[in-house]
């Protein structure tokens, strides 16, 4: 795995509210606007979702990104692949994407995952909310290290939107 000298790294959070949700929250040196953007362009999101280090790529990243597009990642990882689909359900740019995901090995645990961009002093704060359809979908999403995985691919968006801003 990749050690980063990503800025903010240490304003990651994860939480469980209810017993069906996962909220994670994650401060960006970087206006709105352009996190959105990294977030929703496919040759932005193959550079940061999933890029965990050595051996991890993102060779399939499709992104309908309207109201009821399809999107679909697939996660190259040294031990094989990880798939992933869903819909787009609302985008209202740049503040709020909400869309379903399913882990296409289990595709009747879908959950809904809405990500809200607020500015703060210049920053952004994403808040992601995961809702899963049960207490022991989420469970499962957790102990699969999702925490560690998400605070890496965050870090990777950081450093992202920091290389941007530069050009």
């Amino acid at each position: 795995m990749v050690v980063s000298p990503a800025a903010n790294r240490e304003t990651f959070q994860v939480s469980t509210p209810s017993d069906n949700e996962i909220v994670m929250t994650r401060l960006f040196n970087a206006p709105r606007e352009l996190v959105f953007e990294v977030m929703s362009k496919p040759e932005h999101v193959k550079r940061w979702w999933g890029n965990l280090g050595d051996g991890y790529s993102v060779p399939v990243c499709e992104i309908d990104f309207r109201v009821g597009g399809k999107w679909r990642f697939v996660n190259a990882h040294p031990n094989g692949e990880a798939a992933f689909h869903g819909v787009y359900r609302e985008i209202d740019a740049p503040g709020r994407i909400v869309f379903t995901e399913i882990y296409e090995p289990f595709p009747d645990a879908e959950s809904v995952v809405t990500s809200v961009l607020t500015e703060e002093n210049g920053q952004t704060r994403m808040t992601t909310t995961c809702a899963y359809p049960s207490k022991e979908v989420r469970d499962i999403v957790i102990g699969t290290g999702m925490e560690k995985g998400a605070a890496l691919s965050y870090d990777r968006l950081e450093d992202l939107t920091a290389e941007l801003q530069k050009s």
